[in-house]
């Protein structure tokens, strides 16, 4: 079954990676708390673990990427800012981006956690995380480990998680007989950036704790990789 997902590479990757060392956190398709009257429940933003150490904010673009214009972090608090991106970017299809970012230090990843997203709207929404059951506290010097991952960020969909090139984003995503694939570009010239793209992924069929693999990729040991989706909490 396939779906036309929105990717997003954060096109600051430095800013990415600097978040993710700055650090931040997430509960899979937990539902915000709180949004504002200027955002639809279908179009309010969505968050999901993707491990104890990342987690994914998902929002709604009429065609632009948003990207991480700043980030506060407080007492098992972070607040995200975002901004539209440049023309470059934007593809004129309205649907869901996906926005990765790593547990700031300090943070606490078993706890409950509240991220509040504000839009370059200026439209602020509250979603409340409850904490990971393996979470940990997010120490200052941790590096991303730029490995595949994938959350359920809703009822029978995916957050997926790969590292590469902020130009050959993967466009769409499909789940059969226990394979997730992703629509990558085989043509084409790729930079050689590395950076987080989240892929949003149909699943509906596919059972909460089913291992999934991950086709195109390989584990270190060489065998075909295979995820585990953080569930629903």
């Amino acid at each position: 079954m396939s779906t036309s997902a929105r990717t997003l590479s954060i096109a600051a990757g430095a800013l990415a990676v600097l978040a993710a060392l700055a650090g931040c956190a997430t509960v899979p398709g937990a539902a915000p708390a709180g949004g504002s009257p200027k955002i639809g429940a279908d179009k309010a933003p969505r968050a999901a673990w993707l491990d104890p150490s990342s987690f994914v904010i998902s929002t709604w673009s009429d065609g632009c990427a948003p990207m991480i214009d700043d980030l506060v972090v407080g007492d098992q608090r972070i607040e995200v800012s975002l901004t539209t991106a440049d023309e470059a970017t934007c593809d004129g299809e309205e649907g869901p981006y996906g926005t990765y970012l790593g547990v700031p230090a300090g943070i606490d990843s078993s706890k409950p956690l509240t991220i509040e997203v504000t839009q370059y709207g200026g439209e602020a929404s509250l979603i409340e995380l409850a904490g990971l059951a393996n979470g940990e506290v997010a120490p200052a010097d941790r590096m991303p480990e730029q490995k595949p991952a994938a959350a359920w960020i809703g009822d029978g969909e995916l957050a997926v998680l790969t590292w590469g090139s902020s130009t050959c984003l993967p466009k769409s995503g499909a789940v059969a007989d226990g394979v997730i694939t992703l629509d990558e570009p085989l043509d084409g010239v790729c930079t050689m950036d590395y950076v987080p793209r989240i892929t949003f992924v149909s699943a509906a069929g596919v059972a909460e704790g089913d291992e999934l693999e991950l086709a195109g990729y390989t584990a270190e040991d060489g065998t075909p990789m295979r995820l585990a989706p953080v569930p629903l909490s």
